[in-house]
């Protein structure tokens, strides 16, 4: 049996922030990094607060976020007892204000009446998803929690906000978008609702995603990268994810590469790996041919392999590295961590949708393609 819900409540455009104007007397914990902290961005949000709520501010938010800045964070909460989370950022600011709400609520018994998700990039989606990824730095692994209770209860989306984010990171963030919308199409979980959502995500990133690398303020691509964004979250949401995520998430731990470049190196030899299952190659060829890809006579193992090859060339266009050297990772440590990287990939919990069980040795192989 397959679920489908629709969660949360999504507000978009320049009135979005509005919504802010809902909440009175209440204790505010907004959750960000340092940089936005002090930015002119922050304030714009702040000034849509009724001065009637008491505020505290958390930001002491960094890539990947580890245990300890969680932890740090909910006993900042038990400290203030938040009635409403507003996480404002990237997916580490959302990521990190989940798990310090799933754990706070565990350790404490206390929960807040609103958690509300305000997105400043178009990558993650986790402002629609019940997923949060926390980092464990000591081991160098990634854990993914999956959980109901921690989807935001709204997520506003203005695309303003997004304006200034500079090429690289809406590049890698814009390839996660990619990669999601990819994996939710080749889950066991997928749907024709999810599909629908991942299929116009992937058609929106072809679309815009250059644009906005190389035009960063042309508003309409930045309106639709950001809406893509979160569709393709809503898809992976309900779907689930697969053997790409359950890759990236050790490369990441291990090296400290970003998640959506880490994703976007994997993705197009991921693909040819997946399109082994019939079903996942029909669906891949179905989508290249939707995309213009490729002819529609052509051959479903061809089209796929178009797909694949127009996948790197969309990173390259975006001026993302495809190859882990290019990223400055030496090759010798890249191939000393690669039975630590399969083990971990194996046992990571998105692996568990992914249309082949692959073995250790075959995660090596699809590894190793984004050595050099």
């Amino acid at each position: 049996m397959k679920k489908w819900s629709m969660k949360p409540e999504i507000y978009s455009g320049f009135a979005s922030l509005e919504r802010l104007q809902q909440f009175e007397k209440e204790n505010l914990c907004f959750v960000c990094d340092p940089y936005l902290a002090e930015s002119d961005s922050l304030k714009r949000i702040l000034g849509y607060v009724k001065r009637t709520n008491t505020i505290e501010i958390y930001s002491d938010i960094i890539p990947d976020p580890p245990i300890e800045t969680v932890v740090d964070g909910i006993e900042k909460m038990t400290k203030h007892k938040p009635t409403v989370v507003i996480a404002v950022g990237g997916g580490s600011a959302i990521d990190t204000a989940k798990a310090m709400l799933f754990f706070y609520k565990r350790t404490t018994g206390n929960k807040v009446k609103r958690f509300v998700a305000i997105p400043t990039t178009s990558g993650t989606g986790s402002e629609v998803t019940s997923a949060s990824v926390i980092t464990d730095t000591q081991n160098k692994i990634k854990y993914p929690i999956f959980h109901e209770a921690i989807i935001p209860h709204e997520a506003i989306l203005d695309a303003s906000l997004v304006m200034s984010s500079p090429p690289s990171v809406t590049a890698f963030s814009g390839l996660d978008v990619l990669t999601h919308a990819f994996e939710s199409l080749a889950s066991v979980n997928r749907t024709n609702y999810t599909n629908a959502l991942a299929e116009k995500a992937t058609e929106l990133v072809f679309q815009f995603l250059p644009t906005c690398v190389n035009q960063g303020m042309e508003l309409d691509a930045r309106i639709q990268m950001h809406e893509a964004s979160t569709l393709a979250g809503l898809a992976f949401d309900a779907a689930g994810l697969g053997v790409c995520h359950a890759i990236a998430h050790q490369v990441g731990a291990n090296f400290k590469v970003p998640h959506g470049l880490a994703n976007s190196m994997l993705l197009p030899y991921v693909i040819q790996a997946n399109s082994k299952d019939k079903e996942t190659r029909k669906n891949y060829a179905r989508i290249s041919r939707k995309l213009g890809i490729c002819p529609p006579s052509l051959p479903d193992h061809l089209a796929v392999s178009n797909l694949a090859q127009a996948v790197q060339q969309l990173a390259i266009e975006c001026k993302a590295p495809i190859k882990l050297n290019s990223f400055g990772i030496q090759e010798e440590a890249a191939l000393s961590a690669e039975d630590v990287i399969a083990n971990n990939a194996l046992n990571d919990t998105t692996f568990k949708t992914n249309p082949i069980q692959f073995s250790a040795e075959e995660i090596k192989e699809i590894y190793r393609n984004i050595i050099k």
